[in-house]
Order: C-alpha cells, then structure tokens, then sequence
C-alpha cells in the first residue's frame, strides 16, 4: 500500500504518464525510468539510472543500509547516495541557479508515512551537494499537485518552494523564496 501511495503522489509530480508503466511489479534494482540532462557540465548530456537498496524477505527492511543511489552513464561523474530512503524518481528541475547545470530533484521514499523530504541537488566543485535544504512535504502537497520547487522567473538564481508544516492538527502547505547554492 505504501509503494503504491508512493507511486501515485511521484505519477502526480511527473504527469499521467508516469502512471501507465507499470512500476509496482519491477523486481531489479536499477530503476528504467530515463531521466537527461546536463547535470555537471551544460555542454554534456548525462542520464541517470536508480539503484534501489535491497528489501528483506517481507518488504520491512534492507538487507543492510538503506541508501538509494543515483548513478550517472558519465563514469567519472560521482553517485549522489541518499540514506534513509528506498525509493525515488529523480526530475531534472532546469538550471535552478544560472550556472548552465541542471539541478536534480527527487521525492525519497520510505516504507511508511506521508511525510518525505524532496532533496534538491546541484554540482558545485566536482561533488553533489544541496541546492536547497531538504524540503519536507506531505502527501496533501502532492496530491494537489503543489510542486516543492519552482524557478522564480524574476529573481535569477532563486526560487519559490511550498513545504508542508502541521499547525495544530492540520498540514498546510506554506511557500518561501530562497536563493538555489
């Protein structure tokens, strides 16, 4: 139930046709769904492959760590390794800061809950780091289809992020402009 709920809100950032694969049977570890970009330099063309961590027997654990990776089809480009998470689709967010690169945005999963940080990634001297903190989000925010990262087209180098908060006992979905690293 979870990984479907997972699959859902992730089809909901990524459009209907996500949804029409069918990715709840996928038995490997490295996720097909292509994703492109020119992730650490604007004049080369990278992919993405996601390799998911192992689940034990019954699907409530890892056999090990629970580190998702994304490894990149440049082999001298380093993998972006995520703890705590089991799952992901990344998106290529666009050049978020104005450096020619493209930032990489990803919904990490887990085996419960409906709160997940999205993580925003940008290359800055030879390794992967935050473009942004950690945005948290609630499954309320993806179903409305309230992305956590938007460019703000008027201020370079900034954008708008809308980040899930419970006050009192509702969640809402509050935004705020930040500078992208």
């Amino acid at each position: 139930m979870i990984l479907l709920k997972s699959i859902i809100i992730t089809g909901l950032f990524l459009g209907p046709g996500y949804l029409s694969n069918d990715h709840r049977h996928q038995k490997n570890d490295i996720h097909s769904h292509l994703v492109e970009g020119h992730f650490t330099a604007s004049d080369r063309k990278e992919s993405i492959s996601v390799i998911k961590p192992k689940l034990n027997a019954d699907g409530t654990g890892c056999d090990g760590k629970c580190v998702l990776r994304l490894r990149f089809s440049d082999e001298h480009t380093p993998p972006i390794e995520i703890e705590d998470c089991i799952g992901g689709t990344p998106v290529n967010l666009g050049d978020l800061d104005g450096d020619g690169k493209d930032e990489i945005g990803i919904l990490r999963e887990w085996f419960h809950s409906c709160w997940h940080n999205y993580n925003v990634y940008t290359f800055k001297h030879g390794q992967w780091e935050f473009a942004v903190p950690p945005i948290p989000t609630h499954c309320n925010q993806w179903e409305s289809g309230l992305n956590p990262i938007v460019k703000d087209l008027e201020k370079k180098g900034y954008s708008k992020i809308n980040y899930s908060v419970m006050i009192k006992s509702n969640i809402i979905t509050e935004s705020k402009i930040l500078k992208v690293k």
